[in-house]
C-alpha cells in the first residue's frame, strides 16, 4: 500500500526535526568544560565524528547551520507532490500497458478462432478429396493395377496421371476407346464435386517430332495441346461440366530422365489436376 501526500511530509518533518536536535546536541558537547578534578584533562571536546581533542583546546570545527523546518516544509512539500506526479504517470502507463495487453490477447483469441474455423474447413475439403480419391481408385482399379494410371492426392490438390501410351497412338492427339473409357469414368466421379476446378495438362518427352508428322504438330508443345484438348472432352462427355482448363507443356515438365526408354515414357502422359 502507497503512503500518502500528508504521510511523506510527516515523516520529513519529523526526520528535520531529529537532525536539528542532533546537531545542537553535538555543538553543546564540544563547548563544555570540566573541571580538573573530574576530568584531569585540561579541555576535552568532540568533533562531528566523537573523537576526543585534549591539550590547548578543540580544534576548529565548522558548524552547520540548523535546518530551519518552516523553511523546508514548501521543499518537502514539492518533494511530496512531485512523487504523486511521478506515481500518477506510473499508474497511467501501466494502465495503458495492460490495455494494450489486453487488446493483444483479445485479437490473438480471435485469430484463434479463425484459424480454427480455416482448418475445419480445410478438413472438409481434405475429406471430400479423399472420397473422389477412393471412388477414382475404385473405378480405375484395373488400369491402376497396369500401371497406365496413378492416383495421388496430397495436401494442395488431387492428381490423375494417365500414361499417353495407354490414351494414344505414336504421335496421335486422338484418345483410343479405352482412354475415352477411363476418362469418361474420371469426369463421372469428379462431376460429384463441380466446387473444384480441373486442370489438364499435355506432356512429352524430348524427342523431336520429324516426318509428315512435323507438319500438323511443328513441336512438342502444339502434340501436347492437341492431346490435352483431347482428354478435355472425353472428362465432359462423362459429366464433368465445372471449370476446365487445358494446357500443352510439351517437353517442359519432365519427371524422369529422357535419356531412357523407361524415363521417356514417363513424360508422355495426360495430367488431370483437381483444385479448390
Amino acid at each position: 500500500m502507497h503512503p500518502t501526500e500528508k504521510e511523506i511530509i510527516m515523516r520529513a518533518f519529523k526526520t528535520t526535526v531529529v537532525m536539528t536536535g542532533l546537531v545542537v546536541l553535538m555543538g553543546c558537547s564540544s563547548s563544555i568544560k570540566h573541571p580538573d578534578p573530574y576530568i584531569k584533562q585540561s579541555q576535552v571536546c568532540t568533533d562531528r565524528w566523537y573523537g576526543y581533542h585534549q591539550k590547548s583546546g578543540c580544534p576548529s570545527v565548522v558548524k552547520a547551520a540548523a535546518p530551519d523546518p518552516s523553511k523546508e516544509m514548501p521543499i518537502l512539500l514539492a518533494a511530496a507532490q512531485a512523487g504523486g506526479a511521478e506515481r500518477e504517470r506510473l499508474v497511467a502507463e501501466l494502465t495503458a500497458a495492460n490495455q494494450r495487453v489486453a487488446d493483444l490477447e483479445n485479437q490473438l483469441a480471435d485469430r484463434d478462432k479463425e484459424l480454427s474455423g480455416l482448418r475445419g474447413d480445410l478438413s472438409q475439403e481434405t475429406e471430400k478429396l479423399k472420397q473422389a480419391e477412393r471412388g477414382l481408385l475404385r473405378a480405375l482399379r484395373p488400369e491402376i493395377s497396369k500401371g497406365d494410371i496413378t492416383v495421388d492426392l496430397n495436401s494442395e490438390r488431387l492428381l490423375i496421371n494417365l500414361a499417353s501410351g495407354y490414351l494414344f497412338g505414336s504421335g496421335e492427339a486422338q484418345v483410343k476407346p479405352a482412354g475415352v473409357d477411363a476418362l469418361k469414368q474420371v469426369g463421372a466421379i469428379l462431376s460429384e464435386y463441380p466446387q473444384y476446378k480441373v486442370a489438364v495438362g499435355g506432356h512429352t518427352d524430348n524427342q523431336p517430332i520429324g516426318g509428315a508428322l512435323k507438319q500438323k504438330y511443328p513441336t512438342n508443345k502444339e502434340l501436347s495441346e492437341a492431346r490435352a484438348n483431347s482428354a478435355v472432352q472425353a472428362l465432359r462427355d462423362g459429366g464433368l461440366t465445372s471449370d476446365l482448363s487445358a494446357a500443352g507443356y510439351g517437353e517442359g515438365n519432365p519427371v524422369a530422365s529422357n535419356k531412357t526408354a523407361e524415363g521417356r515414357a514417363k513424360n508422355r502422359r495426360v495430367e488431370v489436376i483437381v483444385t479448390q
